[in-house]
């Protein structure tokens, strides 16, 4: 019986070509599951900066018309006005001034009276930002002098407005370039540091090494599993040697970038590298990370 075993190299992002380099980019970027990965940094952003709201967010982002994002839904006005100084969106704190402590007043009152948020229209055709449709100032008027509400200050309400279409225009607007340098862009240190934590590795012209299209050898499969670490014993065949005699050894191995730890019990570490490879037929010894005595 022959055993013959082949041997792959694969290569860590930074030691590949830049040709290679920009094709493993373009494969990274080109994942599906990023797209779903924007939506829910998307969702979890806004709910931070706007907790008592209800918001959603839509977006295309193909650099085709009518591409761009929107957010919709209902805004809490409480949300906005307590945006300034909270940590919850620093680019958002010149709100602080936008409105003084008594217009601020004034539209607490309004919201008392009537309702504390405000609609955000959806895009229904599109996806770009429709922030300038927010109308709700003349709403507002029309409902309160229903309940007999006078002199209403319709110069407060229409700055509210204002400063609502301003505010989620801006986040639009930094949504909308966020996602275009999420999806398309990504630098070399990005790159780097993503697959060293993640552990991937590459064929020669940057295309990527998946590890599952390896078949695993069958003594591999004799290792049993302790809290995610992977063991096996191997002993000596009984010829009479004291027990004082025999040591511990110890071959640490990596198969695909999977660590497998061999104890054995052996005479000396020769024997024990010799009972090592008669038990891993399809192991080579440029597989052993490291062998010792312990």
């Amino acid at each position: 019986m022959f055993t013959f075993t082949k041997s792959l190299n694969v290569y860590e992002y930074l030691e590949l070509s830049e040709a290679a380099k920009e094709k493993a980019k373009q494969e990274y970027l080109n994942d599906e599951t990023r797209s779903f990965q924007l939506t829910d940094f998307y969702e979890e952003d806004i709910k931070q900066v706007f907790p008592n709201s209800e918001l959603k967010v839509q977006w295309s982002l193909a650099s085709c018309q009518g591409d761009g994002v929107n957010i919709y839904g209902s805004a809490s006005l409480d949300d906005i006005f307590t945006i300034p100084g909270s940590g919850r969106a620093p680019e958002l704190d010149w709100l602080k001034d936008y409105l003084t402590e008594k217009e601020v007043k004034t539209m607490r009152f309004y919201m008392k009276e009537y309702k504390d948020y405000v609609d955000l229209p959806v895009n229904r055709r599109y996806a770009f930002c429709i922030a300038d449709r927010i109308e709700f100032a003349e709403e507002f008027q029309y409902e309160l002098e229903s309940m007999g509400i006078r002199d209403i200050n319709t110069s407060v309400l229409e700055k509210t407005e204002k400063m609502v279409k301003q505010i989620f225009s801006q986040i639009c607007l930094s949504y909308e370039k966020m996602g275009y340098d999420y999806l398309y862009e990504i630098s070399d240190e990005d790159m780097a540091e993503i697959c060293d934590e993640n552990r991937y590795y590459f064929h020669g012209d940057g295309s990527w090494f998946f590890e599952g299209n390896i078949e695993v050898p069958e003594e591999l499969e004799q290792y049993w599993d302790n809290d995610g670490c992977l063991y096996r014993e191997l002993d000596r065949e009984d010829d009479g040697t004291s027990h004082e005699d025999i040591g511990r050894y110890e071959v640490l191995l990596n198969f695909a970038g999977t660590r497998y730890y061999c104890f054995i019990n052996a005479v000396s570490m020769e024997e024990a590298m010799f009972l090592f490879f008669k038990k891993h037929p399809h192991i080579t010894y440029e597989m052993i990370e490291d062998h010792m005595e312990i």
